[in-house]
């Protein structure tokens, strides 16, 4: 990147990215690395770093949707503990994963058990009992 890019990129004044140069500062290396990027490489660095994951609310809504009492709706953290119980399900939540089975798109599922980390294996033997 030219000196003027930095500066509007990162907001690093011209003044301030001539004293890192300095072959002696401790910041010659970050220099020499916002030198050396692209304006496209340091967007797409910064929009990924501050893209947040979206929590998965399709899948959510496909289980509460067909649950009329609203007192017995899922929250997220309520439809990812079912992927990791082990005591007998109640009859919501056998509705549940009945309706993950059978409504859900396989998206659906891959979003959520992507933002919560649950192995595919895991959700394949719970979904398949």
């Amino acid at each position: 990147m030219k000196i003027k890019e930095i500066n509007d990129v990162f907001g690093v004044a011209p003044a301030t990215y001539f004293d890192w140069a300095k072959d002696d500062n401790k910041k010659n290396a970050l220099a020499k690395l916002l030198k050396n990027l692209s304006v496209e490489e340091a967007n797409e660095f910064i929009n990924k770093k501050t893209q947040k994951k979206s929590k998965p609310m399709m899948l959510l809504s496909t289980v509460n949707c067909s649950i009329g009492n609203k007192e017995k709706h899922f929250t997220l953290t309520g439809l990812k503990q079912l992927f990791y119980k082990k005591e007998p399900l109640d009859v919501y939540e056998k509705y549940a994963l009945k309706t993950i089975k059978n409504e859900a798109l396989n998206e659906e599922i891959e979003d959520f058990a992507k933002y919560y980390n649950i192995p595919a294996n895991r959700i394949e033997k719970v979904l398949s009992a």
